[in-house]
């Protein structure tokens, strides 16, 4: 992965080198990456590009008859001219010939920039979701782009938004455009931001549509086309990565995935994280023993409880302050150790498009109606958390803004049945959550979602919604072209295949644990409370860790309401209480500690506080 740092300054034929050479060694420092950038620069630009051993666009791809250039992030998918070694040379020329048409035709995770010397114009280019992010924010007549937050919000001195800290420490996310700092934003998807020496203009090169002719398709046609389809864009799609890391859990989506790698002919090894006696760990083993997958286990050491603060500061970073630090200790110590064999990682992230089942909101109606409940996406957002510890009720807020945010997005087409709204509205739910953890990996891994490809995407989207419910698409390609994957057991749910007469009594349990899951989210809407709390196998002393982790934070004042930068966010003696119970064995709320500490790192770092 890459990282790229650039400053543009209106009515300045140079920008300030001075102001510049503070902002890139932030990128570099907020990605962890010490060698020197390639450099680029144009009528009022400045560019630094970033990379690694990851890195699949390297350098800057020129233009001399012009004196034009691009430099890119990510994975850059471009069916008209596929290089085997990434590079963009045949891209940037269209682009200076024919304009941000060109971009209609691209797939992938990806920042652009490109500067076009005939127009003395710099357009930075996000992704058809957005899922890798670019950020960008103004100082007077000067814009900062990177692909850190935290970088960008340092370099202009940002306040916080009070919207995107409530928004995270209710949910976890940021959504959109919306980051912790009021003046930092996150490029939105499919989205040309270009400046100009008096201007900057906004353009979309991509939406969302119904390809009609895969609409009529049975259930039986829709599988043997998700056979035969898939495997082509995946081939299309990573052919040149080599062989590659696969996650592999005990859920379908990474599953699904996997099989279809398989069936495409892409060479990966699988690869499955956490204590042997771990639901996913245990069905990740039958699968590879049954599959012959060659696949490796990642267990975090016995001394993890003390080895994980260190890791914080990263964390941070890497997350772009976005993501739950605590959530991603483990995986940044996987990476750490995959990238020493393979420098690009794919995830099953994505797969819930395939079952629908953020639908379950209009379970009473799906695709019978153009009526969407968006308030009721929320649900599934917002877990109670310890209200009594913030020194205000935020939530009602809260929950309007990210209403008013899905209703923007699903109305889009009003007409349109629910299920293609609510489609519309998880894609772009999940540039909080896809596309951080996206993100999160850069420096390190190359990490892809590859059913989230946008021609993916269409094509699942395009077909009867039927297929989606339940699993039925999935279960129904797997037991027709992948069986001995299709009767291992998915964790809670029973097999992965569909409901038949000579399995029924397998689908049991998972039926149990659906009534336990509905009566638990209803104690959560109507009362406030969790009924149960979740606890997972893990090979050290959870307990242990938490105490560690706040011990740390508290050798460092960023649990001293009298020295935090997020202080007035929360009651003193109430925070106090709260940390005293998350070092005992019973403490219920350990996302909410993250999403706390994750504020407070983040507001520290870029010299910020609540008022």
């Amino acid at each position: 992965m890459s990282a790229i740092a650039l400053m543009y300054q209106r009515n300045s034929e140079r920008a300030s080198e001075p102001e510049f050479e503070r902002f890139s060694p932030r990128v570099a420092q907020a990605k962890r990456l010490t060698n020197a950038p390639a450099a680029a620069s144009g009528w009022g630009a400045l560019a630094h590009k970033f990379d690694t051993a990851a890195s699949l666009h390297r350098g800057v791809a020129t233009d001399a008859a012009t004196g034009s250039w691009l430099i890119a992030a990510g994975t850059v998918v471009d069916p008209a001219h596929s290089a085997p070694d990434g590079d963009l040379t045949a891209l940037l020329r269209d682009y200076v010939a024919h304009g941000a048409t060109v971009f209609e035709r691209l797939d992938g995770l990806f920042a652009l920039a490109i500067y076009n010397g005939r127009t003395r114009t710099l357009a930075i280019v996000s992704d058809p979701f957005a899922f890798f992010s670019v950020f960008y924010g103004e100082r007077g007549d000067c814009a900062f782009i990177a692909n850190s937050a935290l970088a960008v919000a340092q370099q202009i001195q940002a306040a916080p938004s009070e919207l995107g800290v409530q928004t995270f420490l209710r949910t976890g996310k940021v959504f959109g455009e919306t980051t912790l700092w009021r003046e930092v934003k996150r490029l939105r998807p499919a989205t040309v931001l270009e400046f100009g020496a008096d201007s900057v203009r906004e353009s979309t090169y991509w939406s969302r549509a119904v390809d009609r002719s895969l609409s009529s398709l049975s259930l039986s046609d829709a599988v043997d086309a998700t056979a035969n389809v898939l495997p082509a864009l995946l081939k299309r799609n990573l052919a040149r990565e080599g062989k590659v890391w696969s996650d592999l859990t005990g859920g379908f989506d990474t599953r699904f995935m996997v099989a279809l790698l398989e069936r495409a002919n892409i060479p990966f090894k699988a690869n499955f994280v956490g204590s042997d006696d771990h639901p996913d760990v245990q069905i990740a083993k039958t699968i590879v023993k049954q599959t012959g997958w060659e696949h490796a286990h990642f267990e975090l050491p016995r001394s993890w409880a003390q080895d994980a603060p260190q890791y914080l500061e990263e964390a941070l970073y890497r997350g772009d302050g976005h993501l739950n630090v605590l959530l991603l200790l483990r995986p940044l110590w996987v990476h750490h150790r995959e990238c020493e064999q393979f420098t690009t990682l794919l995830s099953g992230l994505g797969g819930e498009i395939w079952r629908g089942i953020y639908w379950w909101s209009e379970r009473a109606a799906i695709g019978r109606t153009t009526d969407a409940h968006y308030e009721r996406q929320l649900w599934s957002l917002m877990h109670p958390i310890p209200e009594e510890v913030l020194r205000a009720n935020s939530k009602p807020w809260a929950q309007d803004e990210l209403a008013r945010q899905f209703r923007q997005v699903g109305e889009r087409v009003p007409d349109a049945p629910n299920t293609f709204k609510l489609d519309s509205v998880w894609a772009f739910r999940e540039t909080g959550h896809v596309g951080a953890w996206t993100s999160f990996a850069g420096g390190l891994l190359r990490y892809l979602p590859p059913l989230f490809s946008k021609d993916i995407f269409t094509f699942v989207t395009s077909l009867d919604y039927r297929w989606r419910v339940n699993n039925s698409l999935v279960k129904h390609v797997l037991d027709k072209y992948r069986p001995v994957l299709s009767n291992i057991e998915v964790e809670g749910r029973g097999p992965a295949a569909p409901l038949r007469l000579d399995n029924w009594y397998r689908f049991i349990p998972s039926r149990l644990a659906y009534a336990r899951k509905a009566a638990d989210k209803f104690s959560q809407i109507a009362f406030g409370k969790t009924l149960w709390q979740a606890t997972r196998p893990v090979s050290y002393s959870r307990l242990e860790w938490r105490q560690e982790i706040v011990r740390h934070a508290a050798a460092r004042g960023l649990f001293d309401p009298a020295a935090m930068h997020s202080g007035n966010l929360y009651r003193p003696e109430r925070l106090a209480s709260f940390l005293s119970d998350a070092q005992t064995e019973t403490f219920k709320h350990e996302e909410f500690l993250g999403r706390v500490l994750t504020v407070e790192m983040a507001l520290r770092e870029t010299g910020a506080s609540v008022e």
